[in-house]
């Protein structure tokens, strides 16, 4: 009779727990330029104003002052909006690994390639692919039940013994392929939340760059 298997850390786990680590540095970085960027929005919506306001000639300095007022209360609203998304709890399943977006594909690319290169490290006995490793919980899941009904109507003692040793490796197994999947979505959620800081990184760039242009509107249409 066979030794059930005994639980083994994934050859990944070292990877597991940087990419846990990188979320949260990540998502500390996106409060950082939330925080700033509310802080010139502040500056911009209080300070300028006020400053400026006697300076303000005829209709068309109002027009320009307005225009780079608002132009700048858009580009601190819209790095805001975007790197905001980094923050966001995402739901992260097996789909962005096994029916990915063009996005999704792009973002998750050098991921795949982790994965393909050493497919025994993250999905151990259970496949070579996500598809194949959620195929198997969901397989020595369903074994697992089906053995735990069979017991409770079981009375011979020997049968019994067979059916609770077959539970036995059932569990471990399902055990062990579970593990290896929740550790597969916690890289899948890192490399996404990675994405969200990247592109938040662009818009806060043209954010910026709206806000640069909006002060200068404001300050040549007070320059009296």
């Amino acid at each position: 009779m066979t030794t059930p298997p005994e639980p083994q850390p994934p050859a990944d786990a070292a990877l597991v727990s940087a990419a846990q680590a990188a979320v949260t540095d990540m998502r500390a970085t996106a409060r950082w330029t939330v925080v700033a960027f509310a802080a010139v929005g502040g500056v911009m919506l209080g300070g300028l104003p006020l400053a400026g306001i006697g300076e303000v000639r005829d209709g068309g300095d109002l027009a320009l002052a307005s225009a780079g007022l608002t132009l700048a209360v858009l580009g601190v609203a819209w790095a805001i909006w975007h790197t905001a998304e980094a923050l966001t709890p995402q739901l992260t399943t097996l789909r962005v690994l096994t029916g990915p977006t063009p996005r999704e594909r792009r973002e998750l690319a050098d991921l795949h390639a982790e994965l393909e290169a050493s497919p025994g490290a993250f999905y151990g006995p259970f496949g070579t692919t996500p598809a194949e490793l959620d195929a198997a919980c969901r397989l020595h899941g369903r074994v697992a039940a089906n053995l735990e009904a069979l017991l409770v109507h079981e009375s011979d003692d020997r049968r019994r013994a067979e059916v609770s040793y077959r539970l036995t490796l059932a569990r471990a197994n399902a055990e062990q392929a579970g593990r290896r999947r929740r550790d597969l979505l916690e890289l899948a959620h890192a490399w996404q939340v990675r994405g969200a800081l990247r592109r938040a990184r662009l818009h806060t760039m043209a954010g910026a760059f709206s806000v640069v242009a909006g002060a200068v509107m404001f300050l040549l249409a007070t320059a009296g």
